[in-house]
């Protein structure tokens, strides 16, 4: 029985290991979201983003979110683009 409950728990460690591994090594950097604007709006999008990014993160429903998980988040940029 000792054997067993041994056996169980060693199959349940590594199961948990190689989740943990999996999750390690199959992370990629987060996407980078652009926001075109025209060159004359370039400061005021930086703007507003970096007061956006002051705000705390919330779900959809406007609750705040209790752990960080804003690191999983797509990072956003302004980039301005000539008018054609």
């Amino acid at each position: 029985m000792t054997r067993l409950i041994a056996l169980t728990t060693a199959a349940a460690c590594a199961a948990a290991a190689a989740f943990a591994a999996t999750e390690t090594l199959s992370q990629r950097p987060g996407d980078v979201i652009e926001i075109e604007v025209a060159p004359e709006r370039l400061a005021e999008c930086r703007e507003t983003l970096q007061q956006v990014a002051q705000r705390p993160a919330v779900t959809d429903d406007g609750s705040p979110i209790l752990v960080d998980t804003t690191e999983d988040l797509p990072g956003v940029v302004c980039v301005a683009v000539p008018e054609a």
